[in-house]
């Protein structure tokens, strides 16, 4: 065999290599899963082959699997719902991950004086919000909610009431969307976009080198695609976002009023307030999600107040005008995260 056909069979053979590995990398992966009743959109501005991106992404899937087995009250045999089941005083053993949440949610209820609540289960059935058809009036349902009727104390939950249930779905969107983020940022990536539901990671830059771009939905998008309409956009890196509002999520009397899926722990009753959106901005996204839900109940006065006294959160109002129209307000730092 010659001397210039060797070369080329070498040539050919590089090239064919070259052309191989370029198949099996992929540049920016980004995808869409079910998650939680609703979708999760991931996006990482990195170049990776197929087989770590398969195996990242079946980390995810077992990531989010284990909240929804431990959280999710529409299932009843995850950890939440046999809690939920069990009418005794008697300590109820508890996973150390349910037990992480656990204790936060508590911890926000305190720091927010009750405006954030995770006992309001049956509140939430009897309005049509949950899995249950709650039929006991809210006078009577309100003797089994309040977030001091439950303790967690080593490694177990214990009610005060029998009829005492949690509900976590005011954090746990956001708690799902921050354990993604570490098995992402474990697997040695530090540029990529989390977002469940609206709520959202973005860590470090886009695959431009800019921060991540977000946008804030408009309550005038209700009944349309999410992101159908975009009341302003942020730039985010290294922070999480969460939204809460009155506008998506809602039941219609019969006289044609509606009222929002936000239960007001101290009254028993859909949360009436100036809020139509909150927007929250803050390091971690479980955080954010508890306070923009708390500041929904409390309304913009006293929301207001309140992130006085707590500048590590920045928010953005969307408020109800008296003509109908939307006015928006934030607070003095909020534009430092755009």
């Amino acid at each position: 065999m010659n001397k210039k056909l060797l070369i080329g069979l070498f040539g050919t053979a590089i090239i064919g290599v070259l052309l191989w590995n370029r198949s099996q990398t992929v540049i920016n992966p980004s995808w869409e899963q079910t998650t939680m009743g609703t979708d999760c959109h991931i996006t990482l501005a990195a170049k990776m082959s197929k087989r770590k991106l398969t195996a990242l992404r079946s980390e995810i899937d077992a990531a989010l699997n284990d909240v929804n087995r431990r959280m999710s009250t529409w299932q009843p045999d995850t950890e939440i719902s046999k809690f939920n089941a069990f009418q005794s005083s008697e300590p109820f053993p508890i996973s150390q991950d349910f037990s992480e949440v656990v204790q936060s949610a508590l911890a926000y209820s305190k720091l927010t004086g009750g405006a954030f609540d995770p006992t309001v289960k049956p509140l939430v059935d009897y309005w049509g919000f949950g899995p249950g058809t709650e039929k006991e009036p809210v006078e009577e349902i309100m003797k089994s909610v309040g977030w001091q009727k439950v303790r967690l104390e080593n490694g177990a939950l214990m009610k005060d009431h029998p009829n005492l249930q949690l509900d976590l779905s005011g954090i746990a969107k956001g708690y799902g969307v921050d354990r993604v983020a570490d098995v992402i940022r474990k697997s040695g990536h530090k540029n990529f976009i989390v977002e469940i539901g609206g709520e959202v990671v973005a860590s470090g830059t886009n695959r431009s080198g800019k921060p991540w771009r977000v946008g804030i939905e408009s309550p005038k998008s209700a009944g349309k695609a999410f992101g159908d309409t975009i009341y302003r956009a942020l730039n985010v890196s290294d922070r999480a976002m969460a939204s809460s509002g009155d506008y998506r999520h809602f039941q219609v009397r019969a006289d044609g009023s509606r009222y929002s899926h936000i239960i007001d722990p101290h009254t028993g009753q859909p949360a009436e307030s100036d809020v139509a959106e909150v927007t929250v901005v803050t390091p971690h996204c479980m955080d954010a999600d508890a306070i923009a839900t708390s500041l929904c109940v409390m309304g913009s006065e006293k929301g207001f107040q309140w992130l006085e006294k707590h500048p590590d959160f920045q928010a953005f109002f969307i408020l109800h005008a008296p003509d109908g129209s939307f006015i928006s307000k934030s607070t003095p730092e909020f534009s430092k995260a755009d």
